[in-house]
């Protein structure tokens, strides 16, 4: 439970500054899915599990293996993914509309 603590604030700071459920917000702009979330969607999920790995580490987080990955309802229009690794880091990969991953986390921190 400690562990998805730190990532539910996260989920939940993020969901508050969603506009889609405020009145002002831009329904037809998150009605339309992005075209590389259909193609990620249709990878194999051991695939897409290598897809958000690459994404963690390109971000420069020293996750190892993803041992667990889902997807979450879209922040302001775009796709969120949740990961965890196995040093119990966890992440929100959110696809920006240029197809290029936003990685956002709680990691572990190294032990010497």
């Amino acid at each position: 439970m400690k562990s998805v603590l730190p990532l539910a604030i996260l989920l939940a700071t993020l969901s508050a500054c969603d506009p889609a459920t405020t009145p002002t917000g831009n329904a037809a702009a998150s009605a339309k899915p992005d075209p590389m979330e259909g193609k990620i969607d249709a990878l194999p999920k051991a695939l897409q599990e290598t897809t958000f790995f690459r994404a963690i580490r390109d971000g420069g987080y020293t996750c190892q293996k993803i041992v667990r990955f889902e997807k979450h309802a879209p922040i302001n229009g775009e796709a969120v993914w949740i990961a965890e690794c196995d040093d119990r880091g966890q992440y929100v990969i959110t696809l920006k509309p240029d197809g290029v991953f936003w990685v956002s986390g709680v990691p572990q921190t190294k032990k010497l």
